[in-house]
């Protein structure tokens, strides 16, 4: 069984659904907008249940849906009403939400992960690629071609409420074939902006997170007074202020409820602590100095297994600095969090981009990530992919 990308509901055995691939008729489906965020249209939706008396390896009898729909037929999520691409059920999708105040770097890490992850399935043999056109074509216009082609940094994620934006519909990528199973990556994200606002905690368009394989939670060091202090001379002004990550955190857990999701906390913009290692006679250049340490390397390229022991011990690392970055409050959130239910959790520490941006263009020295994979492929581990 598999997720639906958009809603991330188990996909059963014993219901199925059904639209005209070219309706007669277009009408507002009120199931759909409620979980898109905004009014979606399309023609009616045919559903079947498994009958009580049926046998176990029951399956909708061949041509129903044509028959009922009176033409040719997609399926769709009956949860959700999402089309899901040819042959979703038979295939394993893993999905991850993005989450984190503004201008913590969510949408330029999403663009620079997904370069990331074309160049590891490269390497292991594994074909990465859009497995939609519309995900081929968001990816392009929204991603790829500001940051890769313009080389200006991406526009804060658009919220909820201005118009149609882009982060409504998910990313899915084939990510090649494992164990025999044809292998998805299904990536949502949401502004920072909506999830400031508490309000949306019971919002149905935001319940995704709950049923999540993975949350991508991301942290910017920029946002601790002392730290930005240091950094002074060191780095370009950064001129995108985002919102209260404690506030972020508890409204994700909030949305997240009863679900038990694995959740990784992302240290990000580190490039930014690395250039502590330069303030002469500082704690900070100390603590970053340490050749040795996880957070000094960056073995997410190799052609290998997630590697485990690399993992905990980066964790440790990062949990560490979150305490020197006074951002303690953060790790209890999660470690200790309000709903009663601890989540699976792991810290990260990742630079999408290898040096600070300059105004709203790239550093001059283009994009060099640095531990970009390590959240994504924690949870394809999870997951037995990749692994």
């Amino acid at each position: 069984m598999t997720k639906c990308p958009r809603c991330f509901v188990t996909l059963t055995p014993d219901q199925y659904a059904w639209t005209r691939t070219v309706p007669d008729a277009m009408e507002v489906d009120e199931i759909a907008s409620t979980y898109h965020g905004s009014a979606v249209r399309s023609g009616p939706v045919i559903e079947l249940k498994r009958p009580n008396d049926a046998e176990e390896d029951w399956a909708p009898p061949s041509g129903h849906a044509e028959k009922e729909a009176g033409g040719d037929v997609a399926e769709v999520c009956p949860e959700c009403h999402y089309r899901l691409p040819a042959g979703w059920r038979d295939a394993q999708a893993t999905c991850v939400a993005m989450a984190g105040a503004r201008a913590t770097g969510k949408t330029v890490y999403v663009a620079v992960l997904v370069k990331s992850l074309h160049l590891l399935g490269e390497r292991m043999s594994q074909m990465v690629e859009p497995a939609t056109a519309e995900t081929e074509d968001s990816y392009r216009e929204n991603y790829e071609r500001p940051l890769y082609e313009e080389r200006g940094i991406l526009e804060p994620t658009p919220a909820a409420h201005t118009g149609n934006p882009y982060q409504r519909e998910p990313l899915i990528f084939s990510i090649g074939i494992w164990n025999g199973v044809r292998q998805y990556l299904v990536i949502r994200d949401v502004a920072g902006e909506d999830l400031e606002d508490p309000k949306n905690v019971g919002a149905t368009s935001m319940q995704f997170f709950s049923r999540a394989d993975g949350v991508v939670f991301m942290f910017d060091p920029l946002r601790v007074d002392s730290v930005r202090d240091q950094l002074h001379d060191l780095v370009p002004a950064q001129e995108r202020v985002g919102g209260d990550p404690k506030s972020v955190l508890r409204t994700v857990l909030s949305i997240i409820g009863t679900g038990t999701p694995n959740l990784a906390v992302v240290l990000s913009k580190f490039d930014a602590l690395q250039a502590l290692a330069h303030v002469d006679g500082s704690e900070w250049s100390e603590i970053m100095s340490q050749r040795g340490a996880a957070y000094s390397r960056d073995p997410s390229l190799q052609n290998e297994p997630y590697n485990e022991q690399d993992g905990r011990l980066l964790h440790e690392e990062v949990r560490s600095l979150l305490d020197k970055l006074e951002a303690k409050a953060m790790a209890m959130a999660v470690e200790q969090p309000h709903t009663g239910v601890a989540l699976g959790s792991r810290y990260f520490a990742v630079s999408a981009l290898g040096e600070s941006p300059v105004g709203d263009r790239l550093h001059e020295s283009g994009i060099s990530p640095f531990r970009c994979l390590d959240p994504v492929r924690w949870v394809l581990a999870q997951q037995g992919v990749w692994v």
